[in-house]
Formats: structure tokens, sequence, C-alpha cells
């Protein structure tokens, strides 16, 4: 079973973008910390409604728990063989609870959101 759950604060907004079949793609960079307290950052990606919702959602510095699959990708480029790691969500949860009317930062107090892909959050 291809399963994992990253829980951290958003390191940027959300980059939303569409395919050229109109497949809304989010990216997002989630920081957290490592046993030792080390700085670890996830690239995740989400697809179609579950992008949208994110992207119009979620800023810099809201916490959230992404559950998704790992995704493993290589390539190579200019003879150097590359990869990376990457979760495809599946599920996000806004640990923050949502911003004031007119101001897209997170208030303060927990009001935790779930979000499926197939869902709306509000």
């Amino acid at each position: 079973m291809n399963t994992t759950t990253i829980t951290g604060r958003l390191t940027a907004d959300p980059e939303l973008r569409f395919t050229p079949s109109g497949t809304a793609v989010a990216t997002l960079r989630v920081a957290n910390n490592d046993r030792d307290d080390h700085p670890v950052f996830v690239t995740v990606t989400a697809f179609d409604k579950l992008a949208q919702v994110v992207a119009d959602h979620m800023v810099k510095g809201r916490r959230l728990a992404i559950t998704g699959r790992l995704h493993f990708e290589q390539w190579e480029t200019d003879g150097q063989k590359r990869s990376k790691l990457t979760v495809i969500a599946h599920q996000v949860d806004f640990l923050d609870a949502p911003p004031a009317e007119g101001n897209r930062q997170a208030d303060s107090g927990d009001a935790p959101v779930t979000v499926h892909a197939e869902e709306e959050p509000f």
C-alpha cells in the first residue's frame, strides 16, 4: 500500500496551472521538521477540484495535513540522471481557522476542515 501523510506549513502560495485538456494542477511546498528538528521540505501535487480548492483557500504559512501517495520520477538532463520524490494528494486537512473576510491570512485558533479530491470545503 502506497499511502503517506505529511503535516506542516506552506512555504509559498500554491501554484495553480492547467493542462492543455483543462485539468487543474496545484503544486504545494510544505515544510516540517524531522525528529532532530531539521527542516524537511516536501513537494505535493493536487489535481482537479482538489487543486482548485487548495489554491483558492490556502496561502503561505497556513498549516495543513496532506494524505496521498508517493510518486517517484526519474529523468536524464545533459547526461546526468535526476530524480525526485513527491506526494500526490488525495485529501487535504486545513488545520488553521478560515481567514477573516477580506484577509487571506489565517485567523488564530483551530478549525480543521477536511477536503477530499471531489469535495468543496466551505
